[in-house]
């Protein structure tokens, strides 16, 4: 099913990526790869609020695909390899690259891969998988179910709420 691709692509393509900027003519110190590597993650944080807020719930033709998730969140509706992919490559790897180096655009872009993941499982188990009352993934649940079925838009992050508490979008449970 098209729907997993992402779990399988990602994580090799991460992998793939910390290898080439280990692997350059003037490969990056391991030291280096980290730091880009926990960039990317923490780019993702960000990016993540940014596209759910202002571009799944803003474009028409966006908003329209994310309306189905909305409609059925326990569908497996998710967002194209082809997109995600072009968008990973022009929002990340292309200016890094450009502005600091390959090496380090591979880095960075890793980490991101794997945040884009992370939020991909979590929001997935945050669907279809029960949590105990007041363990972490409950109260995951109950702040999603905030962005799913409150009066005011709210509740963008998924991963964090510190976006969403930075921007003032932050419902409570």
């Amino acid at each position: 099913m098209l729907y997993f691709t992402d779990f399988v692509f990602y994580p090799l393509a991460s992998v793939a990526l910390v290898a080439a900027a280990l692997l350059l003519k003037e490969p990056l110190r391991w030291d280096e790869a980290a730091i880009g590597f926990a960039c990317g993650l923490a780019l993702w944080s960000l990016a993540e609020y940014l596209i759910h807020r202002f571009a799944l719930h803003g474009p028409a033709y966006l908003a329209a695909l994310h309306d189905m998730h909305h409609s059925d969140p326990r569908a497996l509706v998710g967002s194209p390899l082809w997109l995600s992919l072009g968008s990973i490559c022009c929002g990340s790897l292309l200016p890094v690259w450009l502005l600091i180096g390959f090496g380090t655009a591979c880095a960075v872009t890793a980490g991101l891969m794997l945040g884009y993941i992370y939020f991909g499982l979590l929001h997935h188990i945050v669907h279809h998988h029960h949590a105990r009352r007041g363990s972490y993934l409950w109260r995951l649940k109950r702040r999603h179910a905030r962005h799913h079925y409150g009066k005011t838009p709210c509740n963008f992050g998924v991963v964090t709420s510190m976006w969403d508490r930075v921007f003032g979008t932050f419902c409570s449970e």
